[in-house]
């Protein structure tokens, strides 16, 4: 077969959903089908110069952005005339309420939707984007979502949710989640991380990887870290735009056992989890959050808020907190620091859970459903 992927962003952009693109492209392309992506030539806050490149197999079209729709969404009409004069089997879209959507009316080839749950609490987005969010839904959302051949929703509580927002049959649902690549479930090396780090061996490490953003609730772990001053806090990420408000932050609370070291580089983010001895991820929201099967990966106990697809994908595997609730999150870390049985018990589950979400499992769901479509047309 041959596949587009249609995103709003890609490679050299860093993300989960640019990451999700990747490793469904490669996987695909080990199968032997032909995949392409076609995205914007924008990087964040920039442009980028090269139009068309191969990226590890993946053949890469970049058109020209007109405008940006807040953080994330732009406006590259150019893709539209790409997907009609496309000879391809399937068109794979990704995310919703984006403009690139439009696409779906210059083909009649099978169309897929992977949204990446897009139910952003308010307050996450300007009060202009969530009167944007409000109107298209009301008026075109369930428009849109209908003309899909299939919805590609990342949990079950995804389903649950677009299946109530807009009363579409559950049958137009298929669930094929996010995951991690098969060599992700060795485990590294604890100590390189702490070296580079002048982290002790005695010390206990509670770390935070994610971008640095307002959405993902890092602010909690400055303000908890004053009733573990013996504990070192990391947090680790590219900055989002909320590193100055944290830094300053940290400053007001005299929080010195907080740490901001950066950008992780991606060799040594997995000996980092593997090194922490409790994984806590604050987010007020997130559509899946890969970082967690990652920490899974690593034998990570794992501590998160109970926000968005966490509980999904955590399952029974590790321990939540009431999402923005400091008081909650501060009773589940002691009980965490205080209980090395208990923090032992969650590594184990959790690593047990990350083997079925393994990119090369779910490719083979996703190769099903495609093949489904595409031999109805023949």
């Amino acid at each position: 077969m041959k596949i587009i992927m249609i995103t709003p962003s890609f490679y050299p952009v860093e993300g989960g959903l640019e990451r999700h693109v990747y490793y469904l492209s490669k996987e695909l392309i080990k199968k032997g089908h032909q995949v392409e992506v076609f995205t914007s030539d924008r990087n964040r806050n920039k442009k980028i110069q090269l139009k068309e490149e191969i990226y590890e197999g993946i053949k890469i079209r970049r058109f020209r952005t007109w405008f940006n729709l807040g953080d994330f969404a732009s406006f590259f009409p150019g893709v539209f005339k790409a997907i009609k004069e496309s000879d391809a089997d399937i068109f794979h879209f990704h995310n919703y309420r984006h403009p690139h959507l439009l696409g779906l009316f210059f083909t009649e080839k099978p169309c897929f939707l992977t949204p990446h749950w897009p139910n952003y609490p308010k307050g996450l987005r300007s009060s202009l984007a969530d009167l944007f969010v409000i109107v298209f839904d009301l008026f075109f959302g369930k428009f849109f979502l209908n003309r899909f051949n299939k919805i590609l929703s990342i949990t079950d509580l995804e389903t649950g949710w677009f299946v109530k927002k807009f009363n579409l049959s559950r049958e137009k649902f298929v669930v094929i989640p996010n995951g991690i690549p098969e060599n992700y479930l060795t485990l590294r090396d604890s100590k390189n991380f702490r070296k580079k780090y002048n982290i002790k061996y005695k010390d206990f490490v509670v770390l935070s990887l994610s971008r640095i953003h307002r959405s993902k609730g890092l602010d909690l772990i400055v303000k908890v870290s004053k009733y573990f001053p013996k504990i070192k806090f990391l947090i680790g990420g590219v900055d989002g735009g909320y590193m100055s408000e944290l830094k300053i932050l940290k400053e007001n609370l005299g929080a010195d056992n907080v740490f901001f070291i950066g950008e992780i580089p991606e060799d040594m983010k997995l000996n980092a989890l593997r090194s922490c001895d409790v994984f806590l991820f604050p987010s007020h929201y997130e559509g899946f959050g890969i970082v967690v099967l990652e920490a899974f990966s690593q034998k990570a106990c794992v501590l998160s808020s109970y926000a968005g697809a966490l509980p999904w994908v955590i399952d029974n595997a590790g321990l939540t907190f009431k999402d923005n609730d400091l008081k909650d999150l501060k009773n589940k870390l002691e009980l965490l620091i205080k209980n090395k049985k208990l923090r032992d018990k969650y590594s184990s589950l959790g690593y047990e859970r990350v083997q079925s979400f393994t990119w090369s499992n779910i490719v083979n769901m996703l190769e099903v459903e495609y093949g489904r479509l595409v031999d109805k047309k023949v």
